[in-house]
């Protein structure tokens, strides 16, 4: 297969992924690779999110009693729940690449084949995780000793002259400028890295079971090899993916200001017609609004999985383009997806 730079990719990806999933007409399967991509898409990382503890102190005794072993259940549940989507969303990338890889629609089987290679996976990513911790905790670490005695000492001088003078708030406004745009570039250069080993490193692991440290070698010998496409491939896919998102977000607003008109009407109908009708009809018509509440959330829902899932599929296939021509054990999938390069012809003798 030819070898594709990060802007020659985008127009065989879209198509593709179109052809896969658009022109057969079948709503089942539009809505199954759909939910496949939304989900691998939602659970591969962490999300938690925990509340302050202090807000209890103002709770009665009895309440906080009652109150925070309830909350450790709901927190115990919600990170148990939180682990399931993880294994799942991690498994369900697999199944995403092998459908776009080999145009195979056949969920269960695929689900099946990835077990074993699910947990090496997960440990890379893992990693991944650990080392962005680690690496914020480093930076931090190391801009503690400008930070920790400027914090102390804006402190003492609000607490003496209690205000801050116009070059004070300046200072701080630049340190902490400084401070968050190097946390940033942290995370946005190990994002980067975990884009990478995510879009690069899994079709190794899942077409040759390579184990971690042959996964990420062969994904950073790639970043040596071509770092300038490969920075323009990363932010292509960040571009696409927001614009992407922009656009689908916008639809599902417009979708719900044109379901809200007919189950409107429905809300209004139901109103007119019990809301004098004594306790019986008013509980009737809270049911029906119930019941239209749910009708409106479904459909946001099942829009939201199929618009979102188109995406993280074209997302899916314009990763595979760029890698078929720098991989053989891909491009030779989707190579037949491309038109023959040109041949010039020699040129004449004494030319």
């Amino acid at each position: 297969m030819q070898t594709l730079s990060a802007t020659a990719a985008i127009s065989p990806a879209w198509h593709y992924t179109r052809q896969l999933l658009w022109e057969p007409r079948r709503w089942q399967l539009l809505l199954k690779i759909g939910a496949v991509a939304f989900f691998a898409q939602m659970g591969s990382g962490f999300n938690f999110n925990f509340g302050s503890p202090g807000q209890m102190k103002a709770l009665p005794g009895n309440v906080t009693t009652i109150l925070l072993p309830l909350l450790l259940v709901i927190g115990l549940v919600g990170l148990l729940i939180a682990l399931v989507m993880f294994y799942v969303g991690s498994r369900l990338q697999f199944v995403l690449f092998e459908v776009v890889l080999r145009r195979d629609t056949t969920v269960a089987p695929i689900w099946s084949r990835y077990g074993a290679a699910t947990w090496p996976w997960i440990g890379l990513k893992l990693l991944v995780i650990l080392a962005t911790i680690l690496s914020i905790l480093g930076v931090l670490l190391c801009m503690s000793p400008v930070l920790i005695p400027f914090g102390i000492h804006m402190f003492h001088a609000y607490q003496s002259a209690g205000e801050l003078s116009p070059s004070e708030i300046v200072s701080i406004v630049l340190i902490a400028g400084c401070a968050i745009f190097i946390l940033l570039a942290v995370v946005i250069v190990l994002g980067a890295a975990f884009t990478l080993i995510s879009d690069f490193g899994l079709p190794s692991m899942a077409l040759e079971a390579t184990p971690i440290r042959e996964t990420v070698r062969r994904v950073w010998q790639m970043f040596r090899a071509e770092k300038g496409q490969v920075l323009l491939y990363i932010l292509m896919r960040f571009a696409l993916g927001f614009a992407g998102a922009l656009v689908l977000e916008f639809g599902l607003f417009l979708l719900a200001l044109v379901a809200l008109i007919p189950l409107g009407g429905l809300g209004l109908v139901l109103w007119f017609s019990l809301h004098t009708g004594g306790l019986p009809a008013q509980i009737l018509m809270v049911g029906g609004w119930v019941v239209l509440g749910i009708v409106l959330l479904a459909i946001l829902i099942l829009a939201a999985i199929v618009g979102f899932g188109y995406l993280f599929t074209f997302i899916q296939a314009y990763a595979l383009f760029f890698l078929g021509g720098r991989y053989p054990r891909v491009g030779q999938y989707l190579e037949w997806f491309l038109p023959p390069a040109p041949v010039y012809p020699p040129p004449a003798p004494g030319a």
